[in-house]
C-alpha cells in the first residue's frame, strides 16, 4: 500500500517515463536500430544539433531532444534514474515544481551540450535527470528534512555522483557538459524551491 500511494504521488514522473517510452517506440517503428540509434534519423525526429537548433533557429529541438534516446540501453538507464529521482522528490516538491524542474534543467543542459559539442547530435533525458538530482541535493543541504533523513539520502546522492564520475572517465560518449549544466541548474532551482516549502513537505520524503 505504501508503494502504491507513493506511485500515486508521482504522476509527472510516470507521464514523463511514458512519453519517453512512446517516443522510443515511434523511433523503432520508423526503422531506427533499437540498440544503437541513428544520428540522421534522430535529427529528422527532433534531435539537438547546433547548426539546426541555434543557427537555423529551430529552438524546439532543445525540448524535443530530451525525449529521444539513442538505443534501448540509453533509454532504460535514463528511465531508471528518472523513476528513482521522482520516487523520492516529486511527493516532496509536488508535481508542478517537479515538472518545471525537469523541463527547465533539461533545456539548460541541452543548450550547454550543443554549445560545448557544436558538431555533435544530442539526445536523451540525462541532463534533466541530473537536474532532478541537483534539486534533491540542494534541498538535502537545507533544514527542510530531519537530520537523520538528510544524512541517509546525501549518502545515496553521493554514490550517484561518484558512479557517474567514474562512468564519465571510463566511457566514451558521456555528455559531461549536459550532466554538469543540468545538475548545477537543478541545484539552483532547489534552493529557490526551498523558500516555497514547509516542514510538512519535508516529512513526505520518509513516508
Amino acid at each position: 500500500m505504501k508503494i502504491i500511494n507513493r506511485l500515486r504521488a508521482m504522476p509527472v514522473t510516470m507521464v514523463l517515463i511514458g512519453i519517453n517510452v512512446l517516443f522510443f517506440g515511434y523511433t523503432a517503428l520508423t526503422g531506427m536500430d533499437i540498440w544503437q540509434g541513428n544520428g540522421g534519423q534522430l535529427l529528422h525526429l527532433g534531435a539537438n544539433y547546433w547548426p539546426l537548433t541555434i543557427s537555423s533557429h529551430q529552438y524546439w529541438r532543445l525540448l524535443s531532444s530530451m525525449f529521444l534516446h539513442a538505443g534501448l540501453f540509453h533509454l532504460c538507464t535514463n528511465m531508471i534514474g528518472l523513476f528513482i529521482g521522482g520516487f523520492f522528490l516529486e511527493p516532496v516538491i509536488r508535481s508542478g515544481k517537479y515538472g518545471c524542474a525537469y523541463i527547465v534543467t533539461g533545456i539548460v543542459s541541452d543548450y550547454m551540450s550543443i554549445w560545448y559539442h557544436q558538431s555533435a547530435v544530442g539526445v536523451g533525458a540525462s541532463g534533466a535527470i541530473f537536474g532532478i538530482f541537483g534539486v534533491f541535493l540542494a534541498l538535502l543541504t537545507t533544514p527542510l528534512f530531519r537530520r537523520e533523513v538528510r544524512k541517509d539520502f546525501l549518502a545515496y546522492i553521493g554514490i550517484f555522483i561518484v558512479l557517474n564520475v567514474i562512468a564519465a572517465v571510463v566511457s566514451e560518449g558521456v555528455d559531461n557538459a549536459a550532466h554538469l549544466a543540468g545538475f548545477l541548474s537543478g541545484a539552483m532551482m532547489g534552493y529557490i524551491f526551498f523558500f516555497t516549502l514547509t516542514g510538512a513537505d519535508g516529512e513526505r520524503l520518509s513516508r
